[in-house]
C-alpha cells in the first residue's frame, strides 16, 4: 500500500512554528509545505532553512491554498481563533498549540466551528505525548490504581522563561500558559469527571499580573464526585536552575494504588565551564544543565526529538489516514481552559469559584 502525502499548512513562524515545520518537512507523508508569518521575512526564512513549497506574510494564503490538507496554528496564544475556525470553514484537518485560546469566548467559537462544519481539530498538548505520562494513563485505565481519590501535580519554570512569554503574551500567565499542561493531564486521568469547585491563591512579586498569579499559583480543583487535585505553578525560579525550561512533579493515588512521577530530569546533569544557552530565553545559559527538560523535546544530531515530534508525526498520520490519536480534543482543551481560568479568577477574589464559570 503506496503511503499517503498531504498538504501541510503552518500558521505561525516563530519558535513553535519552526519546530513544527522542521518536523513537518521531514516527515514523508508530507507532499507539499507552506508557512506563513505576520512577518514577510520571517516566514521566507523558515521556509529556506526546511525547503517549503509556498510562504506568504498572508495567514489567508497558506489556509486557502488548493494544495494545503491540514494545518498547524502556531500563532501566539491569544490570536489561535481566526486561523483555527477559518481552516475549519475550509474543511482542513487542524493541530493548533495550547491552550486553545485565552479567553472562553474565542475557545467558544471555535467549537461552534467545530460543531458547525463538522471539523476535525486536535489541541497541541506534547506532554500527553511523554511516555511517562502514557505509561500513567495506562495503568489507571487498566483499574491498576483502582478508583482516583485524590493527585498532586506541580510545574516549575525559571524566569527567564517567564519574561520571553510576557513579551509576546502580556496577557499570559503560569497558570494559563503552563500550568495548563498538568491540568489537561489531570483531567485525563480522572476522565468521566467534571470539575465543580476551583479555591487558589497567588502571588505576583516579581511579575505584575491581574489576577495576582504573575508569579505563582496553588489551587485545589474538586470534581464532581468529591475527588480533588491539587494544582501548582511557578515562574520564579532562577535563572541558574538547573532545567533548561520546566521541572514537574505528579502524585496520583487511588483506592488500590498510587503513581509517583518524579520529572524532574535531575538523572541527566550536564556540567561545563562553557556554558550552556537555554533553548528558550536567548539571553539566559547556564554552566550545569538537567538535560531534557526541555518540554517539547531537543535538537540532536541535527534533528528534533521528543514528544513534539512524536505529537506531529501523529498528527500527520491522522491527517492522512483518520488514525485515531490521544491528541487532546476541543471540548477537553475547553474544560482546561475553564479551570485555569477559575484559578486565577479564584486567586484575584480570594474565594472559592464554582464551575461552570457565569
Amino acid at each position: 500500500m503506496a503511503l499517503k502525502k498531504i498538504g501541510v499548512g503552518i500558521i505561525g513562524s516563530g519558535r513553535m512554528g519552526r519546530l513544527r515545520a522542521n518536523l513537518v518537512a521531514g516527515d514523508p507523508r508530507t507532499g507539499f509545505l507552506a508557512l506563513s508569518d505576520a512577518d514577510g521575512s520571517r516566514a521566507a526564512e523558515i521556509a529556506g532553512e526546511v525547503k517549503a513549497d509556498f510562504h506568504s506574510d498572508d495567514n489567508e494564503a497558506v489556509l486557502s491554498h488548493p494544495d494545503v490538507e491540514a494545518v498547524i496554528v502556531s500563532t501566539p496564544e491569544h490570536a489561535h481563533a481566526d486561523p483555527v475556525v477559518r481552516a475549519l470553514e475550509l474543511g482542513k484537518t487542524v493541530l493548533v498549540e495550547k491552550p486553545i485560546d485565552l479567553s472562553l469566548e474565542a475557545a467558544d467559537r471555535i467549537l461552534d466551528a467545530v460543531k458547525r462544519y463538522n471539523g476535525d481539530l486536535r489541541v497541541g498538548y506534547t506532554q500527553r505525548l511523554r511516555r511517562r505520562y502514557l505509561n500513567a494513563k495506562e495503568q489507571i485505565s487498566q483499574g491498576r490504581l483502582g478508583k482516583l481519590l485524590t493527585a498532586r501535580m506541580c510545574l516549575y519554570n525559571p524566569q527567564s522563561n517567564a519574561k520571553e512569554i510576557y513579551a509576546r503574551s502580556p496577557h499570559a500567565s503560569p497558570v494559563t500558559d503552563t500550568l495548563t499542561y498538568v491540568v489537561d493531564i489531570g483531567l485525563w486521568y480522572f476522565e468521566g469527571r467534571r470539575p465543580v469547585k476551583v479555591y487558589a491563591q497567588g502571588g505576583s512579586k516579581i511579575f505584575p499580573h491581574p489576577n495576582n498569579v504573575g508569579d505563582w499559583a496553588w489551587a485545589i480543583v474538586t470534581l464532581d464526585d468529591g475527588s480533588n487535585i491539587s494544582f501548582g505553578c511557578s515562574w520564579i525560579f532562577p535563572d541558574n536552575w538547573p532545567a533548561h525550561i520546566t521541572t514537574m512533579g505528579m502524585d496520583i493515588m487511588g483506592s488500590e494504588g498510587a503513581i509517583v512521577i518524579d520529572d524532574s530530569h535531575k538523572g541527566v546533569i550536564l556540567a561545563t565551564s562553557k556554558g550552556v544557552p537555554s533553548p528558550y530565553a536567548p539571553d539566559a545559559s547556564s554552566n550545569v544543565v538537567f538535560l531534557e527538560s526541555m518540554m517539547a523535546g531537543d535538537w540532536s544530531l541535527g534533528e528534533f526529538w521528543g514528544p513534539m515530534r512524536d505529537e506531529t508525526r501523529l498528527f500527520l498520520e491522522h491527517a492522512a489516514t483518520g488514525r485515531a490519536i490521544p491528541n487532546t480534543k476541543p471540548d477537553e482543551a475547553r474544560q482546561t481552559l475553564e479551570v485555569t481560568l477559575a484559578i486565577e479568577r479564584s486567586a484575584r477574589e480570594n474565594r472559592p469559584i464554582d464551575l461552570p464559570l457565569s
